[in-house]
């Protein structure tokens, strides 16, 4: 063989093999025109992440995806909780089929009727998800001015496909020239059981401890239903209602028990690629022997990722009991820059 044919058949052998590299990559197309290449990771909610050579990963709106292809097998999770792995291919605008080598097993399917790609193991009923976070803010003067302050709170969940599971707490310490200042303690539990993807019923615990409030201790036993608009990565939002039973224990004051109904929101939600989370969730209590018997904590900030794990944010806490032991302020609040650890 010449040269030159030799030349030729490694050209060829060269092209042919960079053909086969691009036609592994999964393909998405947007519908302004742009097509990215790369591997899709997840799809969950209205976000579809997909991890490229050129820009790392990239979180597409799935509202704007025109059509999808997979090189490879990918567990996919339709509205109706039909669970299929197989390749995706492009059908017509704005649908796909799924398909096991040659074979189609479905027909085209719409797009926004896909609600996972590789959905996450509490969703597939096949595993625990577990989240948690965990932050602590020191802050201490010397001198003529002479205060120390110390705050930490942690909270873990466990998730699965019918079951949530939550539990947390924090503690306040502070003193300002040798007196002490603050002294409270908080912590908290709840069962989440799943009705559907959204609706859930749930039973709650919660005591509470403030040596500057008269509170011995507060305990807050509840249950009710819940509604989860949104759960990812991104944003999430839960809101619940029902009843609950308070018994609180005075240092000095008159005990007291009620029946009362309960609520809570909390909300979270990450904003420019992840730039910044903005939190809020709340939970209260108002009598229903005495409709005076109002309880409110809040937790409000923004939260700031400084790596895979740690991050900073500001927050303010409040809380607010509108029937407070004589001599006791109805609101106290609380403005906290804290360094945290989340997983």
């Amino acid at each position: 063989m010449s040269n030159k044919n030799i030349a030729s058949s490694l050209a060829l052998s060269v092209v042919f093999f960079l053909c086969s590299f691009v036609a592994r990559a999964d393909i998405v197309k947007l519908k302004n025109g742009d097509t990215l290449t790369g591997t899709v990771i997840s799809k969950a909610g209205n976000e579809l992440k997909i991890k490229t050579t050129y820009a790392g990963e990239l979180t597409i709106d799935w509202k704007e995806v025109e059509s999808l292809t997979t090189d490879k097998p990918v567990r996919v999770l339709l509205k109706d909780d039909t669970s299929l792995k197989a390749t995706v291919s492009p059908a017509e605008s704005g649908k796909v089929t799924l398909q096991s080598g040659s074979v189609i097993k479905t027909a085209p399917i719409a797009l926004s009727n896909v609600a996972y790609i590789n959905p996450p193991p509490e969703i597939t009923g096949k595993g625990v998800q577990l989240k948690g976070r965990v932050n602590g803010a020191i802050n201490a003067t010397s001198g003529n001015t002479s205060t120390r302050q110390i705050h930490f709170d942690a909270e873990m969940v466990a998730r699965t496909r019918s079951n949530r599971y939550t539990v947390g707490g924090q503690i306040n310490r502070a003193s300002d020239s040798g007196t002490e200042t603050a002294n409270n303690i908080t912590a908290y539990s709840k069962y989440d059981h799943f009705l559907s993807r959204k609706r859930y019923v749930y039973i709650s615990t919660r005591f509470e401890r403030d040596k500057f409030t008269d509170l011995r201790l507060r305990t807050t036993l509840g249950g009710g239903l819940g509604h989860q608009f949104w759960e990812s990565d991104e944003k999430n939002l839960s809101a619940e209602a029902g009843l609950a039973y308070v018994n609180e224990d005075h240092f000095v004051g008159p005990d007291d028990a009620y029946p009362s109904a309960r609520w809570a929101v909390d909300y979270n939600q990450y904003f420019f690629r992840h730039a910044f989370q903005f939190f809020h969730n709340n939970e209260g209590t108002i009598g229903l022997t005495n409709a005076n018997d109002i309880l409110i904590s809040a937790k409000t900030g923004i939260r700031v990722p400084l790596s895979k794990h740690l991050n900073t944010s500001f927050e303010v806490d409040a809380r607010f009991d509108n029937t407070p032991v004589a001599g006791k302020k109805k609101t106290d609040l609380a403005y906290l820059l804290i360094l945290g650890y989340g997983w």
